[in-house]
């Protein structure tokens, strides 16, 4: 006679109850061992190897489940300590100025000054200036003996000829050997304003737009 072969209806779990009840704990499989032994045949006791066996099975459960909730308290404190750490890292940004992702420019009558990033590898590199409709305005070699770089933008066409005031986009590509594509993307210094905390992560206003952390590249020291 094993466990599985006790039937109980007044501890059967209700089908149409709580659906975790359904499953054994280790309070339920002590409960019906303990049943079991109290009513085994008293002319076919429980045989020692197989009472050691339950036992051991019990102890298993048992570890199983202190070790699942060890796990779940360790990684609830690992989250609550990585989203503390998150919040404090963004709260020091305010007033500072960082560097970020962007895919414009803005021409309004001075040179414009635009960064950049390249990946390791690259051999050759671009950064194409490029208007509302798509046409393209100014393109410039860029120098990729150093990962980070500027290039200055004075307003004017590939032709010389004077750009009307606005907002621009920007293009940075780069190759490797072979041909093959390689990381690189505009860079923007902006000013960290305010912060937000959303559920899952917080947000940074900055440049008139909200950008998380992922977006930035870099702290840059005050002018």
């Amino acid at each position: 006679m094993n466990i599985s072969s006790i039937t109980n209806p007044q501890q059967a779990p209700s089908q149409n109850g709580d659906a975790s009840r359904a499953q054994l704990g280790k309070d339920d499989f002590l409960h019906l061992l303990t049943m079991q032994l109290r009513y085994q045949d008293p002319l076919n006791p429980l045989e020692n190897t197989e009472f050691i066996a339950q036992m051991a099975q019990f102890t298993s459960l048992e570890q199983l489940q202190n070790i699942n909730q060890t796990l779940t308290t360790s990684q609830n404190k690992e989250g609550s300590l990585q989203t503390a750490f998150a919040n404090n890292l963004v709260t020091s940004l305010v007033g500072k100025d960082v560097e970020v992702v962007t895919n414009q420019v803005g021409f309004y009558g001075d040179d414009a000054s635009i960064n950049y990033g390249l990946g390791n590898g690259a051999r050759a590199a671009t950064l194409s200036i490029v208007d509302g409709r798509g046409q393209l305005v100014r393109q410039f070699d860029l120098d990729v003996s150093q990962a980070h770089g500027s290039v200055e933008w004075d307003g004017r066409s590939e032709g010389g000829i004077q750009v009307p005031e606005g907002a621009y986009r920007v293009v940075v590509t780069a190759e490797g050997a072979g041909g093959a594509p390689v990381a690189a993307e505009a860079l923007q210094r902006v000013r960290v304003e305010a912060i937000r905390y959303g559920e899952d992560e917080s947000y940074l206003w900055a440049g008139g737009r909200e950008l998380t952390l992922s977006d930035v590249r870099g702290v840059l020291a005050a002018n």
